[in-house]
């Protein structure tokens, strides 16, 4: 979402207009795979600068008690004077979904109040989101601290929730699309690619297990008994015996889904299942390069709700094994395929044999109506794609303002 964030926003700036984003990364490897997101040319002309924010502001880490107490006295009283002090006139604040308390609970106070520490002293936008929904005093809280803010929803239902619960002002806020949907900026560069993976177009289903279990079920080993269940089930199922089966890790930091992969390979292992059909992904691919693989498989399984929509954007079916609200509104309403969404609770998620069943009565369905399928994406797509690139033209507009 960063990436085309900036891609984008720069495209709709004057030719002799310079930008400079300030962007909050954990380490320089991210910033460095970062600037590797863009063509070379990208910052020669001069129109565009990234540079590291020298704070802070996700603290949700094994940071000590007087630490986190410490950053939270930043966020609220020192953020500000320095984002005046490097220069910052506006602050964008990308979604999925971090404001959101089946993350946090009742931390979600601090990010709200933050957010109205901002917008005090700047305009601020909120890109690309899913809020909500709150309970009690935090709902009430949320409608008082982001009345300042322009949010830009990235699903109907989470707009009317701001508009209908929240009652934010509807000058204030706007119902669009995720902001992975349009391509990304290097998208096209995927010369070899399959070759070097040894994996051949619509030959292979692509499995994304998250390494966040916790938000499915607090039982490690039950989650990862549920993927290697489906896995042999995969593996044995008679549509897909010329298939086969990719573990890809979407996300490496801060928690590393490879490390997830590895734990559901020695299970299977222990279990004498070793099939040459598994293909393990190692290692940590760019965004471009995770598109090009989840595009190109005949459908993707995944616990990584954007694997699933860039395998959407790549106008191919996955089974998104959804744990929130967010699910519902992203994939249900603005890819309208709520079918392909198999809500997963602790109960499922420890009971691996009910859900492989319940995953390939997913499958199965894809398999009857993949046509269909397909050429639904094919004009949903592009709708959403264009409502994500007029978000980043009206945000680049509004922020002169």
């Amino acid at each position: 979402m960063l990436i085309n964030l900036i891609w984008y926003y720069v495209q709709h700036q004057p030719e002799d207009a310079r930008v400079t984003f300030w962007v909050e990364l954990d380490g320089n490897e991210n910033f460095e795979r970062l600037i590797r997101a863009f063509p070379g040319d990208f910052f020669s002309s001069g129109r565009l600068e990234i540079k590291k924010l020298p704070l802070k502001i996700t603290s949700i880490d094994n940071s000590s008690p007087l630490r986190k107490a410490f950053r939270l006295f930043a966020k609220f009283y020192r953020h500000t004077r320095t984002f005046k002090r490097l220069g910052i006139d506006s602050v964008l604040i990308l979604g999925g979904d971090d404001i959101s308390e089946y993350y946090k609970k009742w931390m979600i106070l601090s990010d709200l109040y933050r957010i109205f520490r901002y917008s005090k002293k700047f305009p601020v936008v909120l890109a690309g989101q899913t809020i909500g929904p709150f309970k009690g005093l935090r709902e009430k809280l949320a409608t008082v601290c982001l009345s300042k803010t322009l949010i830009y929803s990235r699903d109907e239902l989470s707009y009317l929730y701001l508009k209908d619960r929240l009652k934010l002002s509807e000058q204030k806020i706007h119902s669009s699309a995720d902001l992975c949907f349009p391509e990304l900026a290097l998208q096209q560069k995927t010369d070899g690619i399959l070759e070097s993976l040894d994996l051949k177009a619509n030959c292979y289903i692509t499995l994304v297990p998250g390494g966040f279990y916790s938000l499915y079920t607090n039982d490690l080993d039950a989650y990862i008994t549920s993927w290697a269940h489906l896995i042999k089930e995969l593996l044995n199922t008679q549509a897909h015996r010329k298939r086969r089966i990719v573990l890809l890790p979407h996300v490496t930091r801060p928690e590393d889904d490879r490390e997830m992969i590895i734990a559901i390979h020695k299970k299977l292992t222990s279990e004498g299942e070793d099939s040459e059909r598994i293909r393990i992904i190692a290692e940590e691919m760019m965004p471009h390069e995770l598109r090009f693989i989840l595009g190109n498989g005949y459908l993707t399984i995944s616990s990584r709700m954007h694997a699933a929509l860039s395998t959407f954007q790549m106008k191919k079916p996955a089974v998104a094994l959804g744990y929130s609200v967010k699910y519902e509104g992203v994939i249900g309403r603005s890819v309208q395929c709520p079918e392909l969404v198999l809500p997963c609770s602790a109960k499922l998620l420890t009971n691996p044999k009910h859900f492989s069943i319940k995953v390939l009565d997913k499958t199965s369905y894809i398999e009857k109506h993949y046509e269909q399928l397909i050429s639904h994406l094919d004009t949903r797509i592009p709708r959403l794609k264009a409502m994500a690139e007029d978000q980043i033209r009206e945000i680049s507009m509004a922020v002169k303002e």
